[in-house]
C-alpha cells in the first residue's frame, strides 16, 4: 500500500505517462515524451511536479484504473 496514488500525464491533451506516488513521499514514474527532462533524485512528487509544470506537462488524477 506504499504507493497509493495514480496520476497521469498529459502534453496538448495527449497522454504521455503515469505515475504513482505516496503522499508527500516517493514516486515512481514512466514518461515518454522527448521534452520530459527527468529530476532525478529525489523522486519525489514535488519534484516531478515541478519539472513537469515548467515544461509545459500536465498532471491529473489517473481514473481509468479504478
Amino acid at each position: 500500500m506504499p504507493y497509493e496514488y495514480r496520476y497521469q500525464v498529459t502534453r496538448h491533451g495527449e497522454r504521455v505517462g503515469s505515475v504513482t506516488a505516496e503522499y508527500h513521499g516517493r514516486a515512481i514514474w514512466t514518461i515518454d515524451h522527448p521534452e520530459f527532462v527527468d529530476p532525478g533524485e529525489p523522486r519525489t512528487i514535488e519534484r516531478l511536479d515541478e519539472a513537469l509544470y515548467a515544461a509545459g506537462f500536465e498532471i491529473m488524477p489517473d481514473d481509468s484504473e479504478a
